[in-house]
């Protein structure tokens, strides 16, 4: 059998050569463990601002706030401090992101385009203060076809404004973005992890059949921190696995 030529060889060793240094490269710009920290950290500050004075009934009645305020939960009693809360959180943290890709990016000499992660976060950011709005419209003051035909959705979507975790949708959508763009299946393992655990806590809120005494004054700050641990973990492991990184 005819061996290969060296114009074949050096072909082959070139391609390898390129491949190698893509790899490499795509490594050294992904920064993406101080996002996944970052935003662990801002769940998990807001906890104390979930937690009820007494204990709630399973469905109290949405409270009549500002419209900015759409983000802090028509559930929770402190509802306006929440949704402010979380747009100064959600925005700032989607601008420090920004900031935190360009500094890496001139220290590494390549950068990940974080355009579209920060337009998603902060358009998710918009349209979850109107999105309240628009589901209590949709459920409650459309016609009767209309409003059942679209409640397998505005329903959940609805409970999960309601509870104060909606910008935990936000920050889940960003995220995914900012998963294709460093074209990380590591960051797309946690955003799905995330996701998951954030279905599933407010899939049991849907279905569940609560009753007066169900829900204590923590329950509501549990839920909400219970996707937290996901985003801090994964942030931890891709922080060791960048220093790991630079000092090869």
């Amino acid at each position: 059998m005819p061996s290969e030529s060296p114009h074949e060889d050096s072909a082959q060793e070139l391609l390898a050569s390129m491949t190698t240094l893509r790899r490499q490269a795509r490594a050294a710009r992904q920064a993406y463990w101080l996002p996944l920290l970052l935003f662990g950290l801002l769940i998990s500050a807001a906890a104390p601002l979930y937690v009820e004075s007494v204990e709630p009934a399973p469905l109290r009645a949405g409270s009549d706030g500002p419209a900015l305020t759409g983000l802090g939960g028509g559930f929770l009693e402190k509802s306006a401090t929440l949704g402010w809360y979380w747009l100064a959180a959600l925005v700032g943290g989607y601008l420090a992101g920004l900031a935190w890709y360009r500094w890496h990016g001139r220290r590494a000499g390549v950068q990940t385009p974080t355009r579209a992660y920060v337009v998603a976060g902060i358009a998710g950011t918009l349209v979850g203060l109107a999105l309240p709005i628009v589901l209590e419209f949709l459920l409650f003051n459309t016609s009767a076809p209309v409003s059942g035909g679209t409640s397998w959705l505005t329903g959940p979507l609805l409970g999960l404004a309601n509870r104060g975790m909606l910008p935990h949708l936000v920050i889940a959508v960003g995220l995914a973005v900012l998963a294709h763009l460093e074209r990380s299946r590591r960051l797309w393992v946690v955003v799905g992890l995330y996701t998951v655990v954030l279905v599933a806590v407010n899939a049991w809120f849907q279905v569940s059949d609560l009753q007066p005494g169900d829900l204590t004054r923590f329950s509501f700050m549990l839920a909400a921190l219970l996707p937290a641990p996901i985003l801090l973990i994964g942030g931890g492991l891709a922080l060791a696995a960048a220093k790991k990184q630079h000092n090869r």
